[in-house]
């Protein structure tokens, strides 16, 4: 098992809605960015009735229970680095997926996901769960 890792919004989208999520593999410690935060909180504004809301409202809860790591200097030099590789190698991600990988990028965390997206970026460490 990974010492430390920083969950993407999948896992807490996989835990709220009963999706199989491999514990086992999930790090000793765990943190989050705050894109991942501010993705939870789209999905409670987009909430269409009230159990919805609450039970996204739980999982905002608990990602921010981990001290959401923020986009500093470091993280955006890790965006900028990881953007330019990806267009040179023909390759596309998603905006907040980036902002997501460059926080592990640059905090030097294993990226833990339920998503394919992160494979095969170059310095990145990633479990999927």
């Amino acid at each position: 098992m990974t010492e430390a890792g920083i969950a993407d919004t999948s896992v807490f989208i996989a835990q709220e809605s009963g999706r199989a999520l491999n514990v086992d593999a999930l790090p000793d410690a765990l943190a989050v960015s705050i894109v991942t935060v501010a993705e939870l909180r789209a999905g409670v504004l987009a909430a269409t009735d009230l159990a919805t809301r609450d039970s996204r409202l739980i999982t905002l809860q608990q990602a921010l229970d981990l001290d959401p790591l923020p986009i500093d200097d470091a993280v955006a030099q890790a965006w900028a680095r990881l953007r330019l590789e990806l267009r040179n190698s023909g390759r596309r991600m998603k905006v907040n997926d980036a902002w997501i990988a460059a926080t592990a990028l640059a905090y030097d965390l294993t990226l833990v996901s339920q998503d394919s997206d992160y494979e095969g970026v170059p310095g990145l460490k990633v479990i999927r769960v």
